[in-house]
This record gives C-alpha cells, structure tokens and sequence, in this order.
C-alpha cells in the first residue's frame, strides 16, 4: 500500500452507465483521484455535458449495455486494449417505458425485460471482469445496488405523488447484491474484490412532498446529492479497501 492509500494511480477502470447521474459523480471522483477513466455508455450527449466536468483523464466508448450477447467481447476488448483493467464499475440504468408503474399493473414483459437489462448485464459484466483480472492477478469490482435491495421500501414516503417503487427495483437489487458475494468468494482467493456500493435516496428533481417525507426517514434529515456517492466509489477502487470484500458499503444517510 502505497503514502495516500486512496490514490488511484493511473490504475484503469471502466464505468458501465459513466454518463447517467450516478454514474457521472463516480466518473468525476475516480478521474480526480488519479484514475484513468473509461466510461461505457450509449448516451453520447451525456457525455458531452459530463467531459468538461472532468479533472483528470476519461475517454468514452458506446455501448449498450442491454446487449447481453456481447458482454463478454466487450469485456475481452476492453482488457485485452488497456493491457488489464484495475477496478470495474456496474453503475448503468436502463429501464423500459412501463418502468415505475404501479405493481399491479407491471405485466411479466416488462419484469423479464427489466431483470434483463439491470441484473442479468450487472451479473454478467462483473463475472467477466472478474475472471479477467483473476488471469492477471487481481482488481476491484463494485455493482451499484441499492439500499432496496437490503431493506423493504416505506410506500408512506409516496403518499400524494405519482412515484412508486417498482417490485423488480428491489429483486433485482437483492439479487445484485448476492451475486457480488458469490463472485467475492470465488476469486477471492485470485486477488479480486468485489463489492456492491448501496446508496439511499439521491436528489432527483423528485415532487417536495416526497424529498420532505424522505428526508425524515434518515438519521441526517436529508437525501444524497450525486457527488456523495463518488468518494465512496473511490475507496472500494483503491488500495484503501484491500481487505474488503463480499461486502454491501452501505449510503444512505442513516
């Protein structure tokens, strides 16, 4: 471990879903702390607003991360051309129209689509991360999850809003979170991490009523802002977090 534990050190990392709000904010913080960033995502635009923002060195790469078919090539591509990847980061969103639709009117489509899309490119893109930074020796992964994943979700914060958590939202968040101890244990042993990284509410632009009933629900009285979620990505990238694996680093503001 070197002086700053935290320092990335030039160390290549990939960012599924860099462009997206999340993703953004982690993008930032891996660049600043001297990683060099390689974000996947399929939003051009995104990129374009989210590059200036930038302190430290990141390059785009479209990608659709719904291609299921593609992950691994995509994944060899990636390792093969940057000689080996450091860390990996889950943090993509993509979602079907019906998303957010009451539960009872979520239709079996729309669920297989969207385990699809979320948990099923989250399983697979880490798997093959992790096998290929077991073949040279180590990394770190982290899945973006969720504190839905871990807990049931309060509906009273929705009262008087049109917002609503979907089912899958949270079997799809619990069954990231278990995937990510599965491979922690089987390429532990071959020096790979991996971790999930499970923050609470982040400010959306979401209705008063529901941020104010939020809000009570944590031991800080308030919601995460984006930036939040980046200094903790960082940690479980960096040699700070070498004993720590199998793990849900839990931010959620209480």
């Amino acid at each position: 471990m070197g002086a700053d534990p935290f320092a990335l050190g030039g160390r290549r990392i990939v960012v599924t879903g860099g462009a997206g709000r999340l993703g953004s904010a982690i993008v930032r913080a891996l660049a600043a702390a001297g990683g060099r960033v390689i974000v996947l995502d399929k939003d051009g635009e995104g990129w374009a607003r989210l590059a200036p923002a930038i302190e430290g060195e990141a390059t785009f790469e479209r990608c659709d991360v719904t291609d299921l078919e593609a992950i691994p090539g995509v994944v060899e591509g990636l390792d093969r051309r940057n000689d080996g990847l450091a860390a990996w980061f889950n943090c993509a969103y993509p979602r079907t129209e019906a998303w957010g639709a009451a539960p009872e009117r979520d239709s079996p489509e729309s669920w297989r689509r969207n385990v699809d899309m979320q948990m099923n490119s989250y399983c697979l893109f880490a798997a093959h991360a992790a096998r290929s930074m077991a073949a040279r020796g180590g990394g770190s992964v982290v899945n973006v999850a969720s504190i839905y994943g871990m807990v049931a979700p309060d509906f009273s914060v929705y009262e008087g809003t049109d917002m609503t958590t979907p089912a899958a939202y949270a079997a799809i968040k619990g069954g990231v979170i278990a995937h990510s101890r599965y491979l922690a244990s089987q390429y532990g042993r071959q020096g790979v991490r991996v971790n999930a990284l499970c923050p609470g509410g982040v400010l959306a632009d979401q209705p008063e009523r529901f941020v104010a009933a939020y809000s009570r629900r944590t031991a800080l009285g308030r919601m995460a802002e984006a930036d939040e979620i980046g200094p903790p990505a960082v940690f479980l990238a960096a040699d700070a977090s070498s004993y720590v694996t199998g793990t849900t680093l839990v931010v959620d503001g209480g």
